[in-house]
């Protein structure tokens, strides 16, 4: 199986800067609530997910709160290592938004000595917004500080585990994240076969948002990412279906996340918003699917709507640039940009950006993740939005999940950015709330 196929799956989304509402569209984000609450997407659209929406929240999602860039950092990677979806933040500004949003299964929050009313302050947002998760405080303080905070948290019903001192061993960080059952609860060679998964009807498709940084982080389209929802495993991710899966099989997933993409940005349309949906393919399955007709069948006759979006990853835009090249023009007759993933990773040959046009330059998150600390990430970023405006297309950044990184490339003039700083892969109902909230605008934190 190629690596480009197995990435339908694990990320994050686009959306040309001018759309987002429609001219026809609401004269206020109440409307818009009003809207969305009356015309929920219908059994026909909606991600196949049984239950309620907290289906798809069984991937674990952490919150660390700490202004120790370094440490927060090192805590950060040990989490992701067992499988957590982490978020970093220096300071509780924007907490009670983003707890609202996403609702993490637990925070982290690290207690200075110098300034323990900032970690009061966010246990007193904690409160405000009606958190039901787990709260972890830490720090370099005296254990009897800590605990006397630990009680002020207990005070505003929060659930409170036992206060850790800095340095945090692996060990214990394990043991804790084990005994809330968060993370990853299967071996890498657990789960179900993409063929079993694609025959019981198992597979659905999760979108995870993307913002326009220059328009007050509106949310303007979202990335599918596939999942099968097993009745026993619960929700599982790519790492646990994909693997030894046929070409054929990867063709299935690939048509039923094109119709799941074009019925989703149909819904949004219906919601006033021009929301686009793009979806990763491999140039042989961009080959071999129905694009044009399956675009044809959902597209309204206006042509007011999103639409899709196809990411290629830039290892397929070097290696295989002459099958792209014929497939650029179905996609042209479809209407359907291209868009190119994964970019700063590898060589890249600039004469086939020449040829090949491109609506979005993707920046690869192994450069977005610490930016703002590393100079020559950062550089290499600034290189790549340099590039991608150069050729007319929008830079998106990829994985962003600390607020550091996020002001550096908005400096950089960065146009487009997705990560679990913003949100995490959510059900098409979800993302109407959050745009509905987007457009009324944020809240305060204090």
């Amino acid at each position: 199986m190629r690596t480009e196929d197995r990435r339908l799956l694990r990320k994050d989304a686009p959306r040309p800067r001018h759309q987002g509402l429609l001219t026809t569209g609401y004269r206020s984000a109440n409307d818009l609530a009003r809207r969305i609450e009356r015309n929920p997407m219908s059994s026909t659209s909606k991600p196949n997910l049984p239950g309620t929406a907290e289906a798809a929240g069984v991937s674990s999602l952490c919150f660390i709160i700490d202004k120790d860039y370094v440490f927060r950092q090192g805590l950060a990677a040990e989490l992701r290592r067992t499988g957590i979806d982490v978020v970093e933040l220096s300071g509780a500004t924007r907490l009670l938004e983003m707890v609202e949003n996403q609702n993490p299964d637990i925070v982290l929050i690290n207690v200075e000595r110098a300034a323990p009313h900032e970690s009061v302050r966010a246990l007193l947002v904690l409160k405000d917004c009606g958190y039901r998760g787990v709260v972890q405080l830490f720090g370099n303080s005296d254990l009897s500080a800590l605990d006397s905070l630990n009680v002020i948290g207990a005070d505003c019903a929060l659930t409170m585990l036992e206060p850790l001192q800095k340095p945090i061993k692996a060990t214990t960080l394990h043991r804790i994240m084990s005994e809330r059952k968060l993370g990853s609860l299967l071996p890498a060679s657990g789960g179900i076969t993409l063929a079993e998964a694609l025959a019981r009807d198992l597979v659905t498709f999760l979108y995870q948002p993307k913002f326009d940084l220059k328009s007050k982080n509106l949310v303007v389209g979202a990335e599918a990412m596939a999942r099968v929802n097993h009745p026993k495993l619960g929700l599982l991710t790519p790492d646990y279906f994909l693997k030894g899966a046929d070409q054929d099989d990867l063709l299935n997933l690939s048509n039923q996340a094109l119709v799941s993409g074009a019925r989703s940005s149909l819904h949004f349309r219906e919601l006033g918003l021009a929301m686009q949906i793009s979806i990763n393919v491999s140039v042989e399955n961009l080959l071999a699917l129905p694009i044009v007709e399956t675009v044809s069948r959902y597209r309204p006759d206006r042509n007011d709507w999103g639409g899709l979006l196809v990411e290629v990853t830039a290892r397929q835009l070097v290696n295989k640039s002459g099958a792209l090249k014929s497939v650029a023009a179905k996609l042209t007759e479809a209407a359907v940009p291209l868009a190119i993933d994964n970019f700063g990773i590898g060589a890249i040959h600039f004469d086939v950006l020449n040829r090949l046009s491109c609506a979005e330059i993707k920046i690869d998150r192994s450069l977005v993740e610490g930016c703002a600390k590393d100079e020559g990430k950062r550089r290499m970023c600034q290189s790549i939005i340099q590039i991608a405006h150069n050729f007319g297309a929008r830079a998106a950044a990829v994985g962003v999940s600390n607020e550091a990184d996020l002001q550096v490339l908005t400096g950089l003039d960065c146009d487009l950015a997705q990560g679990f700083l913003f949100g995490k892969p959510m059900t098409v109902q979800q993302i109407d709330s959050l745009i509905a909230q987007s457009r009324l605008g944020p809240k305060s934190a204090a």
